[in-house]
């Protein structure tokens, strides 16, 4: 009998061994399937082709918890909270992941009561979900609760403690960093660095050389930070001190010594440290020729990014953005077209590099390619219907990015604020304003800036009351903003005051800042005041400024100032064009012939021109552009006899944009 069955047991077993291997086997290819389909729902949201990352999910058969989360972390990076929150109460299984997600996607988006009540939800809080919601309270400016919260945490990483230095430090509370450090009882590497990233940003560099030589160890970012420091205060010497003496070089620590130096504009120290360098990836060549760059070495940018062993589309939109910087739009056309491959990257560049009608057409051009615009290309088409004043563009885009759900970004929102004002639709610019959900510093700058190009200087400061009050921190180009709406508004008191209130904020006044206190003077006729400033700061002081006051010297008749302050100017800036174009007409109007002839003769002889100044309009569509002495318009007749006799303009060919 025994032999009779054992033929049985033995299929039996074989053929129970062979549907657990294919049991096995199934569920591998559908955990591998699920895999795919989850990486590719995570490369959809990258691309922000939110659509099809939507539809691929909703026929997924099967799904797992790490489907559900991308979804919800897509959504989020999307600035799409709602969706987000959709799926997350959707979703049959949640864990730690999950409740993370969406309490960052909260605070990220600045939702913070609608975070503090479902991180309130959350049975079981981990250390993450706790160090989300602080980081939430820290970003948008309310340290105070995010320190309430840290105070309740029952257990703290070095990420909890190292969140809230840095915290600390971003709102220049150095004493609350000391001392919280001061509380930690681990002196970590990590809480360390902290404390030397916060020292170096508020510039407090005995702190910073003191904690570094006490710290027991360190990291290849300790040192980082010290040379980061010492290279923004201009210590290139001690930076290089401490490069040398470092036990280990990564890249980053080449990258900051060599920016150091390009920064300092020692462009050859910078080259030499660069053939020294071990290991030079495509990254670090990147970074060479970006420093090239911007110091306007072209040449040396060319030469290298010849020489490179290898080259990234980053590579290019480098040297494509090199040649736009040194206005060759024509070369920078040829660049263009040659390139292997083109990113959102490239045509953003360019499209902004025009700023002219054609940057309209490369945008519909970029579209018909099949690339989705970006912020940068938001950006960029928006700011260009602000310098067309082209507001039907403007509208149109207006409506496009409320279409594809970036009404959410702070930075796209900001070019609408600022479109709006330059077309002179300051009340739609302050409805933006008051809509976006998302703000940062450069936002308020924005509607700042709106309400002093249009003169508005009391609702300028008390927007810089209000963003103060609500805890954002003003940056040189708030200050510039204010100071050049109290210029316009004659506000010299306030102009003081601002300049002096620059101090509480560690800011220390750029030579901008001093050419707009200039420029009020001058306008306000405390001419002798303006003078000793641009005295005190001779060499800070821009060109500009020197001609603010002397068209202000001309203003108030002021001949004497005005003429010592020409000789000032064109004795070191002998072809300056405005400057000498702004004397020679003040001469002619006091009757001095002689002179005025003297410098037309000299911009004649070095073949130096005006550039002519223009303004236009926009009807329907059809653009009409007005400059001096120019009568190429179709209607040229119609309109000098509409204009006669009370003023004459003179126009040029108006240009019909699509």
């Amino acid at each position: 009998m025994y032999l009779m069955h054992y033929p049985i047991r033995v299929s039996n077993y074989v053929s129970g061994g062979d549907y657990n291997y294919r049991y096995c086997r199934d569920l591998k290819l559908e955990a591998n399937s699920i895999f795919q389909l989850n990486s590719k729902i995570t490369s959809f949201f990258k691309r922000r082709d939110v659509k099809n990352a939507r539809k691929l999910f909703d026929e997924m058969p099967n799904k797992n918890v790490v489907t559900w989360n991308c979804m919800i972390s897509g959504y989020v990076k999307n600035m799409m909270i709602c969706e987000a929150r959709e799926v997350f109460d959707s979703m049959p299984c949640k864990n730690v992941v999950s409740w993370t997600a969406m309490l960052s996607g909260y605070a990220k988006n600045g939702r913070l009561e609608e975070a503090r009540r479902l991180f309130d939800l959350v049975e079981k809080k981990n250390v993450a979900c706790w160090n989300s919601m602080i980081s939430g309270y820290v970003s948008c400016g309310r340290i105070d609760d995010g320190r309430v919260l840290f105070d309740a945490m029952p257990v703290k990483n070095d990420v909890s403690w190292a969140m809230m230095i840095e915290g600390y430090f971003r709102y220049r509370a150095v004493n609350e960093a000391e001392s919280l450090f001061n509380e930690a009882s681990s002196k970590s590497v990590l809480l360390c660095n902290a404390m030397l990233a916060g020292y170096g940003e508020t510039m407090h560099i005995d702190k910073l050389y003191d904690l570094f030589m006490k710290m027991a160890e360190r990291d290849v970012v300790s040192w980082t930070c010290m040379l980061t420091c010492f290279m923004r205060v201009g210590e290139v010497d001690m930076a290089r001190k401490l490069f040398e003496e470092m036990p280990n070089k990564d890249a980053v620590a080449w990258t900051v010594m060599i920016k150091g130096y390009l920064d300092q504009r020692r462009v050859e120290s910078a080259r030499e440290l660069f053939d020294q360098m071990p290991h030079k990836d495509v990254v670090a060549c990147n970074s060479m020729l970006t420093g090239f760059l911007r110091n306007g070495k072209l040449e040396y940018a060319r030469d290298l990014f010849t020489k490179m062993p290898e080259r990234n589309v980053v590579s290019w939109n480098l040297m494509l953005s090199g040649y736009l910087q040194q206005d060759d739009v024509t070369t920078a056309r040829k660049f263009f077209e040659k390139m292997p491959i083109k990113d959102e990257t490239s045509w953003n560049t360019l499209i902004s590099g025009y700023q002219t009608e054609e940057s309209f057409i490369l945008y519909i051009r970029m579209l018909s390619n099949g690339l989705k615009p970006d912020q940068g290309t938001l950006t960029s088409v928006i700011s260009v219907c602000g310098i067309l004043a082209m507001p039907s563009w403007g509208k149109a885009m207006h409506v496009f990015v409320v279409k594809i759900g970036y009404e959410t970004d702070s930075m796209v929102m900001s070019s609408l604020i600022s479109m709006y004002s330059r077309c002179g639709f300051i009340n739609d610019a302050s409805v933006v304003f008051s809509t976006t959900k998302i703000r940062d510093t450069a936002t308020w700058n924005t509607m700042i800036v709106a309400h002093a190009h249009h003169s508005s200087a009391e609702e300028a400061f008390d927007l810089f009351d209000r963003m103060t009050d609500a805890g954002y921190q003003p940056d040189h180009v708030t200050f510039l903003v204010l100071l050049t709406a109290c210029a316009h508004s004659g506000l010299v008191s306030e102009g003081w005051k601002y300049l002096k209130l620059m101090g509480k904020w560690n800011l220390t006044p750029k030579p901008e800042h001093l050419a707009s206190m200039v420029d009020l003077l001058g306008r306000s006729g405390l001419l002798v005041e303006a003078f000793k400033l641009v005295n005190q700061f001779h060499s800070d002081i821009p060109t500009y400024a020197w001609g603010a006051l002397l068209s202000a010297c001309n203003m108030h008749g002021n001949y004497e100032l005005s003429d010592l302050i020409a000789d000032k100017i064109l004795g070191y800036q002998p072809c300056n064009v405005g400057m000498c174009v702004l004397q020679c007409n003040i001469y002619s109007a006091r009757g001095m012939w002689k002179d005025a002839s003297r410098i037309r003769a000299r911009l004649k002889q070095n073949q130096l021109k005006k550039e002519t100044g223009c303004s236009w309009i926009d009807i329907n569509g059809s653009v009409s552009c007005f400059s001096y002495n120019d009568k190429s318009h179709i209607r040229t007749e119609d309109i000098y006899k509409e204009l006669h006799p009370h003023q004459k303009f003179q126009i040029f060919v108006s240009i019909k944009f699509m």
